[in-house]
């Protein structure tokens, strides 16, 4: 039976992890393990003050059947480590990351939590896949809203998993990122796409006497999304996008081209 590892940055809590979980719970041996708390963010980073502890975690009321589950006081990124170093008796044929509240396109993806994960299990050698679901962003992508409707989109991630594990990952390809518009219905075409090099959201300062907070809201302007990208593909078209991703970032750019430019 195919071992998949579940994982999350919006927390343990969120309803978007466990609608995931439940709906690929027919497809193999589920594991979950989230943050204990909000991530959204964080990337792919380690925060040296987080302790890493583990604890057990009860499915929610109706879920299909008991998973495996655990909270770590860590990041996303960190979950996956100690899933595969610490938690998981063996190490897992498939790692998901979601579904996330809010998109993630285009240079977003640097920033995000989900993607960040996909990326940490990616670099063990684990195929991976982050899923997303656009939202209204007067939801806000750090709540746990009951308005989100996850359904559609976790329809559309175990029609993709169930696909890997029958045809096997693609070839030269680490992660699949997945983007679900929050219009789509279970007959929504899909698209592959490339990573878009606008970035989908934008953030500003917000500050008071007392603190300051990071506030995220979609970018108004995309207008200029590349034809075959992930931004044109959800916000224009409202198709459901998969952007084949890997870890080797180096330019695609001659090398000889490059050592003449850095030659005095």
């Amino acid at each position: 039976m195919h071992k998949i590892l579940i994982t999350n940055d919006d927390g343990i809590q969120s309803p978007g992890l466990w609608a995931l979980a439940d709906k690929l719970s027919d497809l193999g041996d589920i594991w979950v393990v989230a943050p204990v708390t909000q991530f959204t963010g964080a990337g792919s980073c380690f925060f040296p003050t987080n302790d890493g502890e583990v604890c057990s975690f009860q499915s929610p009321a109706g879920i299909g059947k008991q998973l495996h589950a655990f909270s770590v006081n860590g990041s996303p990124a960190q979950c996956v480590f100690q899933a595969i170093e610490e938690i998981m008796p063996k190490r897992p044929d498939l790692v998901i990351s979601g579904i996330n509240y809010g998109e993630n396109l285009g240079s977003t993806i640097f920033s995000s939590g989900t993607v960040g994960a996909a990326i940490e299990a990616a670099s063990y050698g684990f195929p991976s896949m982050a899923v997303s679901l656009e939202i209204l962003p007067e939801l806000g992508y750090h709540n746990h809203s009951k308005a989100v409707d996850f359904s559609v989109a976790s329809f559309f991630a175990h029609r993709f998993v169930q696909a890997i594990l029958t045809n096997g990952f693609p070839s030269s390809v680490d992660i699949l990122k997945v983007d679900v518009p929050r219009t789509a219905s279970k007959d929504t075409p899909w698209r592959v796409t490339r990573v878009s090099r606008l970035n989908g959201m934008e953030k500003h300062i917000e500050k008071t006497e007392k603190q300051r907070s990071i506030i995220w809201y979609p970018n108004p302007d995309l207008s200029f999304a590349e034809a075959d990208s992930d931004i044109k593909t959800v916000i224009h078209d409202q198709m459901v996008s998969i952007s084949p991703m890997t870890v080797d970032m180096t330019a695609n750019t001659s090398f000889t081209d490059l050592r003449k430019k850095l030659t005095l």
